[in-house]
């Protein structure tokens, strides 16, 4: 794999390049994209299918794709003779169930390693384990992760300045991959693990880092990108001079296939029960910009019947001695519930409650998208929250007045426990207390949101919380714990 370049050709070498791609041949390539992995290294279990599974999909390309695996596996296995694929991600690789979040995304990290992913966008959840976690994890991985608008200024960390662009080859054919963050990124995730870094406008970034890519002189140039292809898709159309071959989208957890002029936009959804498989068809004797000769896309579903899901069997050894790890460290039984769905009242009163009742609040605001998946029927484990959970978030209690509190569940992501709308467009508190728009009353919530995170206002409302230190998931173990729930009594009955 050829590094990024930022300066034009010298004009030996771009003549050097030129008579040699006189002598190359046509050649085709497969691209494999996934976005959004969010650290599911298990299959799940679906009305008798088995759907994802990291071990699972590397199977599938090794079998199907002829996907070359990454070098962490079992011994003895012979090399590739002719890769022809490129494993691509579209970001946020880490952050999700207990297996690995509980482990700061490290066996995720080995996980894509094993799977031979080259390249990733940076996504707006790489920072969760902090900036000693993401340089970790990316050593681990051996993936190179890029961001043509993510800047580091005024001094700022040197080891996570990240290239726009890398040139990757194969089958004697450079492929250029141009990688871009969400500009939103400092309002998604916590703003303040990225001092010293700033996201430029995601068009403007492009109109700079397309040109410098090409005059790296690859044989097709593709970009992937943490952002949703609903705004992709305005800004490829207004530049059809870019002669992208494939541009994969994520972020937005919503599957989608279209096309802009002659450029696939894809977003294969998450999890890792899907992938985008983009061939490409290269003539390199063609002038530069016009050498891919064809281009089809498919989106790729990977599903099994119980009991018929393969699995590559050393990633499949070393995820299960990450579960039994797991198993040791949170696998104690703590509740029972009949199962709540991620968007759930229920889920969030479960949550809320437990903030309420930990810090005597009257109200607890949490945010949608902070509840990362739903709680199956069955026994609850201080995993299971660690899954509902996965972010490294800290509790604290604002002092707000009522109308303050009404304007932040203006926020379409705002999730209030302690009261409830009333017909008449106002609320009551619970127990049947009236709320006055007046009044003062205690708000917990999370660093998260404080600092401005999806674009909460608490800081400017309350200056001076009272922090608590807490780990957000705390209170929510031990209030299940007291509970007592059990099959016949499922903790979703019993949440005050």
């Amino acid at each position: 794999m050829a590094g990024c370049g930022r300066a034009p050709t010298p004009p030996e070498k771009a003549a050097a390049r030129a008579v040699g791609a006189t002598e190359r041949t046509p050649a085709t390539v497969t691209l494999l994209y996934t976005t959004d992995e969010h650290g599911w290294l298990l299959s799940s279990h679906d009305q008798g299918e088995v759907r994802g599974g990291a071990a699972e999909m590397l199977a599938h390309w090794m079998s199907r794709e002829g996907h070359c695996p990454g070098p962490k596996g079992p011994p003895n296995v012979p090399a590739c003779k002719d890769p022809g694929t490129i494993a691509l991600s579209g970001g946020d690789n880490a952050t999700g169930p207990a297996i690995s979040s509980y482990f700061q995304g490290l066996p995720m990290a080995e996980a894509m390693g094993r799977m031979g992913y080259t390249a990733s966008a940076f996504g707006n959840h790489e920072f969760d384990f902090g900036r000693e976690g993401f340089v970790r994890n990316r050593a681990a991985s051996g993936v190179t992760y890029l961001a043509a608008n993510l800047k580091v200024v005024g001094g700022g960390p040197a080891e996570v300045r990240l290239p726009g662009f890398t040139v990757i080859e194969r089958r004697g054919l450079r492929i250029g991959v141009i990688g871009l963050a969400t500009e939103d990124t400092l309002r998604t995730a916590m703003a303040s693990r990225f001092e010293g870094i700033a996201f430029e406008a995601e068009e403007k970034a492009l109109e700079r880092v397309v040109p410098e890519a090409w005059r790296a002189e690859p044989d097709a140039l593709v970009l992937i990108a943490h952002e949703c292809p609903d705004k992709l898709q305005p800004v490829l159309a207004r530049h059809p001079e870019w002669r992208l071959s494939f541009v994969g989208g994520g972020h937005c957890h919503r599957t989608s296939n279209t096309r802009v002029g002659d450029t696939p936009l894809i977003n294969p959804g998450w999890k890792l029960r899907s992938y985008a498989r983009v061939v490409l068809d290269v003539d390199p004797r063609r002038a530069l910009g016009k050498r891919v000769v064809s281009t089809s896309t498919e989106i790729v579903e990977l599903s099994h019947p119980e009991g018929q899901a393969p699995a590559e069997e050393g990633l499949a050894r070393s995820s299960a001695a990450w579960q039994e790890r797991l198993e040791r460290a949170l696998g104690e039984r703590i509740g029972y519930t009949g199962g709540m769905e991620r968007d759930s009242r229920e889920l969030s009163r479960w949550i809320g409650a437990s903030w309420r009742e930990e810090l005597h609040a009257d109200v607890a605001i949490l945010n949608k998208g902070g509840i990362r998946q739903a709680v199956p029927r069955g026994s609850i484990t201080k995993a299971t929250v660690y899954s509902v959970l996965p972010f490294d978030n800290k509790l604290l209690v604002c002092s707000l007045k009522g109308r303050e509190i009404a304007q932040l569940l203006g926020n379409k992501e705002a999730v209030a426990i302690g009261l409830t709308p009333t017909r008449q467009g106002g609320f009551v508190l619970d127990g049947g207390r009236p709320f006055d728009e007046d009044a003062q009353y205690s708000v917990a919530t999370v660093d998260f949101l404080y600092f401005g995170g999806d674009g909460f206002t608490f800081q400017e409302q309350d200056p001076s919380p009272r922090w608590t230190g807490i780990d957000w998931r705390s209170p929510v173990i031990s209030y299940t714990q007291a509970l007592s729930s059990s099959p016949s009594a499922p903790l979703e009955h019993k949440i005050h």
